[in-house]
């Protein structure tokens, strides 16, 4: 699947949100994880209505909805929950009959005569409050572990994937920041800076699978950690002998180290000034490089000492857009089968990355996250992520076989059609249709 696929992706995800996707995201949904954890922690809990697993679904469901209240949350939960409903009584009712199909073959007679009829809670089959209270208590009550174990599920996209780039998987990585709300928790942490009447804000930074888009793993964190401080949590999650695609930022002798341990790859532009000494010269502008170890950033947390030299291999070239300007890259590819042309071309297909992170920002809504404490942000986050894994496995499966025309102008195509959710100058959210002063003008515009 080439990157042009993955965007054609993002065109029919976008259609998708356009419809009902109850029954699409019930079929990915991993009922027997949170069934099994519940059962396994040994603990009687209460047979509420919204319990772990329906509140995840009501969740995930919410997440790809336009309407993201809690209102239509209700509503939602109220289809999914008489959907299955439907099911387990049509399951029981098959046993019951059963059961009275043995009764009469074997002519049992003794004792008072059965009824045959449901046994199930009154909870299940009376009609669902729309008093938004039982569910709001779920989602705080939820445990966020439960959440990753749902998001863990999602990333994984079995027997779906491109083709390998020189027997690797090739990843992206790149952060973005999200908007909070101004609540006195989240101001304390994620500041923007001290004193002033911003509002608050957070890190997202991810790794996405190119051609199948998936989001493998992510981190949150504050606008005063660096984005290498997270992707270097983020690399011990990467497969053996993955490729790994970064901006300028990445060019940091440390990342370089970590992506050496983890036995994977990494190939950035070098925008920046390097010291270095030539090894070997491949070919020309291709040479192998000795880089000496510097300063130990001041987010290196890892228990082992960064080595004092490292080898790393150097391409220049000049520009495509004007054939004049040199410009660098540095990779871990110290394989000479691997051609300067194939690097370079591989390179060029990161923008995928930048398509990705603004589908999740976007496509979910999470430009400004609505959760005014930590431990709903992190859920809200999480589960956002792990709804457009499913939506994107969901559409990986159905165009799998598919040839994609790359004559397409995806891009403009697709982003126009994302112009409903605006932003006025305090960091408001409204539609375009909104009523007041706000959609009136966004309309007349």
């Amino acid at each position: 699947m080439t990157p042009n696929q993955s965007l054609n992706l993002s065109m029919q995800l976008q259609n998708l949100i356009h419809t009902d996707l109850l029954q699409e995201i019930s079929n990915e949904f991993p009922f027997e994880l949170i069934e099994g954890r519940r059962n396994k922690a040994g603990t009687k809990k209460r047979d509420r209505i919204f319990n772990d697993g329906n509140t995840l679904l009501t969740m995930l469901v919410t997440a790809v909805n336009e309407d993201k209240s809690l209102k239509k949350s209700v509503s939602t939960f109220k289809q999914i929950f008489e959907s299955r409903g439907e099911h387990i009584l049509k399951k029981e009712m098959e046993e019951l009959e059963k059961e009275r199909l043995t009764d009469v073959a074997i002519d049992k007679k003794m004792g008072r005569p059965k009824l045959y009829q449901s046994q199930l809670p009154k909870s299940k089959t009376q009609p669902i409050s729309d008093n938004t209270a039982a569910y709001t208590k779920a989602r705080q009550r939820l445990e966020y572990t439960s959440v990753q174990k749902v998001f863990d599920y999602s990333k994984e996209f079995t027997g779906i994937g491109p083709s390998l780039w020189h027997g690797m998987e090739a990843y992206n990585s790149d952060g973005t920041y999200c908007q909070m709300q101004d609540s006195e928790e989240l101001r304390k942490k994620y500041y923007v800076k001290k004193g002033d009447n911003s509002y608050p804000q957070l890190l997202l930074q991810g790794i996405v699978k190119q051609g199948t888009g998936q989001i493998v793993c992510f981190e949150v964190g504050t606008r005063h950690q660096s984005e290498l401080e997270l992707i270097a949590k983020q690399i011990g999650q990467l497969p053996k002998n993955s490729l790994l695609l970064a901006d300028d930022l990445y060019n940091s002798y440390a990342i370089f180290a970590i992506i050496q341990r983890q036995g994977c790859h990494l190939i950035v532009p070098g925008k920046r000034e390097r010291a270095y000494k030539v090894i070997e010269k491949i070919a020309d502008g291709d040479e192998i490089v000795e880089l000496s170890r510097g300063n130990i950033p001041k987010w290196w947390n890892q228990d082992w000492e960064l080595p004092p030299k490292l080898l790393m291999r150097r391409i220049t070239f000049l520009s495509p857009a004007d054939g004049k300007t040199e410009r660098v890259h540095y990779t871990t590819l110290l394989d000479k089968q691997i051609t300067k042309a194939d690097i370079i071309a591989k390179y060029v297909t990161r923008w995928d990355i930048e398509i990705t992170i603004r589908e999740v920002k976007t496509l979910m809504d999470i430009n400004i996250v609505r959760s005014k404490s930590e431990n709903m942000v992190f859920k809200e986050i999480t589960i956002a992520l792990t709804a457009y894994n499913m939506v994107r496995k969901i559409i990986a499966k159905s165009v799998e076989q598919t040839d994609l025309s790359p004559q397409e102008d995806l891009i403009q195509e697709f982003f126009e059609a994302n112009k409903t959710i605006l932003i006025d100058k305090k960091g408001r959210v409204y539609n375009r249709w909104s009523p007041g002063r706000y959609g009136q003008v966004a309309q007349s515009n």
